[in-house]
């Protein structure tokens, strides 16, 4: 008769071993070592393991507290993302279990196999004698045996209980799953949130590519035509790809937003959070010459037939009334400063008017000078908005 190790790769795979964990007793281990007939060598062979094993759990245990305080909050991860979340965490704690069903195998009974039941194989959980509990009325506690006995049973009563925590932190995860896969309106608050983060690292790739568009009218064409209904399409995807999908769905995804108000692809990532915002600091762009904005002479405006320099101040004020950017919330960190230069040579390029604007170098600098003056960027965006207000009162 043989006895198999292998453990089934689902929830009820977890279940099993959990169950024989709780079922761990002092008498347990007692019975064990006389019924396997445990000699001096095979005790401390065991210990050895068990220890090894409990270093193991250690690490693996740390990792998915780790791993299972974000998990959830993601809509898709790096973390094997082909298997569904029960795959994933027997992955991530694969060496503690292989660890535990050898500490089964270790107290199962010794069996000569006979010829007619050559090949029999049975689950070890089923016959270890440590998930047995068919005393033989012998036992008085561990006192009354060897040291080494005593901190044998100590270790394995350290591991099965870390394991059996170990083995709730992933049932919690399973159920959490469970839970967002049930909450639409959580899961679309999951993906709106991991939109948002992913969609940060494509300001350098737009810096990289330039004027050259990421995905073409047809492409996004046909991704309209074939959308699924939102509600399945969460479901179906959520936790099932990894991240590099994510930052292509969470571009489709803001284009598509962008474009129900008539922005292009750059505006579309600019105004990700509010493409209706987007659309009307858009507007004013073309206009923005009827709006009395403050300029300067300058020889370079002259030399090139405008009628002035765009004040630098003003052109600061302009970049917090774009909204692009926000502030931390103890209020000391400007978030999105490089979305700030983008908006604004993006105004360069869309603008056709009589003015020049300063150098970014200058707004810079002004942007600086006002920050060190403590000058909010409600202050600032208040400041530019007279000018598209008094803009809209004459219309």
């Amino acid at each position: 008769m043989l006895y198999s190790t292998i453990l089934q790769r689902d929830e009820t795979g977890f279940n099993q071993i959990y169950s024989a964990a709780r079922q761990f007793e002092e008498e347990n281990v007692m019975e064990g070592i006389l019924t396997c007939r445990f000699n001096e060598k095979k005790i401390m062979q065991t210990l050895n393991i068990v220890r090894k094993y409990q270093c193991e759990l250690n690490l693996q245990s740390a990792d998915l507290v780790e791993f299972s305080e974000n998990f959830i909050e993601q809509y898709a991860t790096d973390h094997n993302e082909c298997f569904r979340i029960t795959e994933k965490l027997i992955r991530r704690i694969g060496t503690t279990i292989t660890g535990s069903m050898k500490m089964f195998r270790k107290f199962c009974p010794v069996v000569r196999r006979k010829f007619n039941e050559e090949g029999r194989v049975v689950p070890v959980l089923d016959y270890s004698r440590l998930t047995f509990r068919k005393y033989q009325g012998l036992f008085f506690g561990a006192e009354a045996y060897k040291e080494n006995v005593k901190t044998l049973i100590h270790e394995i009563a350290s591991f099965f209980y870390h394991l059996m925590t170990t083995l709730m932190v992933c049932k919690d995860m399973i159920r959490k799953e469970e839970e967002v896969f049930g909450d639409f309106e959580r899961l679309k608050q999951i993906f709106e949130k991991s939109c948002d983060e992913v969609l940060h690292s494509l300001n350098t790739v737009l810096d990289s590519f330039g004027h050259v568009k990421l995905v073409s009218d047809e492409e996004l064409a046909e991704r309209r035509k074939n959308a699924r209904p939102m509600r399945e399409w969460l479901s179906s995807e959520y936790h099932a790809h990894n991240l590099e999908w994510m930052r292509r769905e969470a571009y489709f995804y803001r284009l598509a937003s962008g474009k129900q108000y008539g922005l292009d692809e750059v505006a579309s990532v600019l105004w990700a959070d509010n493409p209706e915002w987007g659309q009307q600091v858009c507007s004013f762009i073309p206009q923005m010459d009827k709006m009395n904005i403050p300029f300067k002479n300058s020889k370079k405006a002259k030399e090139q037939g405008k009628k002035g320099t765009y004040d630098a101040r003003e052109m600061a004020y302009m970049l917090k009334w774009s909204g692009v950017s926000t502030m931390s919330a103890d209020g000391k960190t400007v978030i999105g400063e490089e979305k700030e230069r983008k908006f604004y040579f993006y105004v360069q390029e869309n603008y056709e008017g009589d003015y020049l604007f300063p150098t970014w170098q200058v707004v810079c600098r002004e942007r600086r000078f006002l920050y060190e003056r403590n000058v909010t960027m409600e202050d600032m965006a208040n400041n530019f908005a007279k000018y598209p207000n008094s803009l809209s009162s004459m219309v």
